[in-house]
């Protein structure tokens, strides 16, 4: 095997630029609300326009199927310090169409404009995180949000952006990888 680890990189939280479905959107344009907060603290412009990005809270089921297609070992998880603030943060884990539940994104952009998101709600922080350099540095809250993130993908997150520096990083090292599992490694 030529390739030891595939390495996924997500915010916290979702963005996106154009049109189309975007279960997890939140209103970006309303004074004081989440949206604006994840918009301005994620400094959320497109580089090329200067166009305001859309933000939502974290799409699990759109996560699993990167995560399927691309056989991610371990995760990057970039931009928690934005969470930092929330009273409560928010995890889209699931969809419902229909009266069904989907644990899958569905192919159809149909079915996709048309779900309701099943949302998990966990306790936010207010520390500030940018000077975290181990994961036990975080606040207990932004640990467990970490940590249910990485339950419902079933994939390790070795890295974790807590600030604006390139340096403002977490490593948990080379057991948070599944390669290193798979490898026989502890």
């Amino acid at each position: 095997r030529k390739i030891h680890g595939i390495y996924g990189t997500t915010k916290a939280y979702c963005t996106r630029v154009g049109e189309g479905p975007f279960p997890t959107e939140l209103e970006r344009d309303v004074p004081g609300s989440i949206g604006e907060h994840l918009g301005v603290v994620g400094a959320e412009w497109g580089t090329t326009t200067g166009r305001s990005r859309r933000v939502g809270w974290l799409d699990i089921p759109q996560m699993k199927y990167s995560t399927l297609i691309n056989g991610f070992t371990s995760l990057n998880l970039t931009k928690l310090d934005v969470l930092t603030g929330l009273a409560e943060v928010k995890i889209g884990r699931a969809y419902k169409h229909e009266g069904k539940i989907l644990n899958t994104m569905p192919s159809c952009l149909k079915t996709m404009s048309e779900i309701e998101v099943i949302y998990e709600t966990m306790p936010g922080w207010s520390e500030d995180i940018s000077k975290a350099r181990n994961f036990e540095d975080l606040p207990v809250n932004a640990q467990r949000y970490v940590l249910r993130v990485q339950e419902l993908l079933g994939v390790p997150i070795r890295w974790i952006g807590c600030g604006a520096n390139r340096l403002d990083m977490i490593d948990r090292g080379e057991g948070w990888d599944l390669a290193s599992k798979e490898d026989g490694e502890q």
